[in-house]
């Protein structure tokens, strides 16, 4: 019997938006947001929702 938790999500080891190979960080913070594995360029072009919002909220 097996009694280890198991998970359906799964994170790949490829950037989502350019497929370059993650390295072992950005793996590692992707499995711990709960994805999307992102390479560092394109983690750092990801807006939080309540930071959008505010853009628009002054314009």
């Amino acid at each position: 019997m097996d009694l280890e938790e198991k998970s359906l999500d799964h994170i790949g080891d490829r950037c989502e938006e350019c497929g370059a190979k993650l390295t072992p960080a950005e793996f590692e913070a992707a499995l711990e947001s709960g994805g999307p594995a992102l390479c560092t360029v394109h983690a750092e072009e990801v807006v939080p929702v309540a930071e959008e919002d505010d853009a628009f909220a002054e314009g």
